[in-house]
């Protein structure tokens, strides 16, 4: 995940380890949980717009990964948006990225996505957390893994 120091996790190469809520770690307060959407897809995808309402949602990821220069940060690609993780450093890197492809969206695919951002302290607060494990398909392509109720 993002290279940083203070947060690192073990990546676990058998699935059904996945599966076990034990082996999920605890985001660091300061980091945060975005989510994107892309707003009345369901109506884009019966309209037979499902390749910009996937486009849109993917560029977040394309987007993040590019501006920090690794996709090796905690993300899941949800098909009309994406939900990921970041640490506080990469805020304003983000945030700029984020713009960008909502414009992108708006101006070029005619859809509107929204994003949200949230600290995990504010997650957390509520009484709700965002845990997280690595899933290792191979030596070089990892995914997240999110578990909680935040």
């Amino acid at each position: 995940m993002v290279n940083s120091p203070t947060h690192r996790l073990q990546a676990y190469s058998e699935f059904s380890l996945v599966l076990d809520p034990s082996i999920y770690e605890a985001l660091p307060d300061d980091w945060l949980i975005g989510i994107t959407d892309v707003v009345d897809s369901t109506s884009a995808v019966k309209a037979g717009r499902y390749k910009d309402v996937n486009y849109a949602g993917a560029s977040v990821i394309a987007a993040l990964g590019n501006a920090w220069g690794t996709f090796d940060f905690p993300f899941v690609f949800r098909g009309d948006g994406a939900a990921f993780a970041l640490p506080p450093q990469g805020l304003m890197v983000a945030t700029s990225a984020l713009q960008q492809v909502a414009a992108f969206a708006r101006a070029s695919l005619g859809l509107t996505l929204r994003i949200g951002l949230l600290s995990v302290r504010d997650i957390r607060s509520r009484g709700r957390d965002v845990r997280i494990a690595r899933y290792a398909v191979s030596a070089s392509a990892t995914y997240a893994m999110f578990a909680g109720a935040g």
